[in-house]
């Protein structure tokens, strides 16, 4: 029943596209969405809940995480008072480098003298509601982080992507398996 409704607001909520202001750094997509509805409705149902601040959609690579990611965060993140921010971590290689490409996809500026995470918290605690998409993830070791972030910045959501789940208890599930 709750599915249902949520399939319904999906369906009624108009696309954005990668151009919107409140949509940073989003990859263009090339290709029409088709054979997603439940998950996305799922996504939106547990985004559109006050106490799921992790989402993360896990699976095998190859089977549309990213693409599914991009399309929930494209129809939800303009309803975030800040939007969201597109991060993709396939070429990072260090959570210090996951550090500065956040900043660098939210536009906040850095400073070399002090502690690269500390000023992102800080700058995180202020930056309001914020969807946060980290793409990519199984490849470093993030709960540390993501637990920072979550803490520091109470209007912060993380939608991950990962071949494997980030191991925090705040962490919701969504599994992703290929198309039938």
């Amino acid at each position: 029943e709750t599915t249902a409704l949520y399939t319904q607001i999906v369906q009624e909520l108009p696309l954005s596209t990668p151009s919107d202001a409140l949509l940073r750094k989003f990859p263009m997509l090339l290709t029409p969405f088709i054979g997603r509805e439940a998950e996305l409705a799922k996504m939106m149902e547990l985004l559109a809940a006050s106490d799921c601040r992790l989402l993360t959609l896990y699976g095998p690579g190859g089977v549309g995480k990213t693409r599914l990611a991009i399309e929930a965060a494209a129809r939800i993140g303009p309803m975030f008072e800040n939007g969201a921010g597109f991060v993709a971590l396939q070429p990072v290689e260090s959570v210090e480098e996951v550090v500065i490409e956040i900043a660098d996809v939210l536009g906040f500026s850095l400073q070399s003298t002090l502690p690269l995470r500390k000023q992102l918290l800080n700058r995180l605690a202020e930056a309001g509601e914020l969807l946060l998409v980290l793409d990519n993830c199984e490849h470093l070791s993030l709960a540390g982080l993501a637990q920072d972030m979550l803490q520091a910045a109470p209007h912060l959501t993380i939608l991950a992507t990962s071949r494997t789940r980030l191991n925090l208890q705040a962490e919701w599930l969504l599994p992703v398996r290929g198309l039938s």
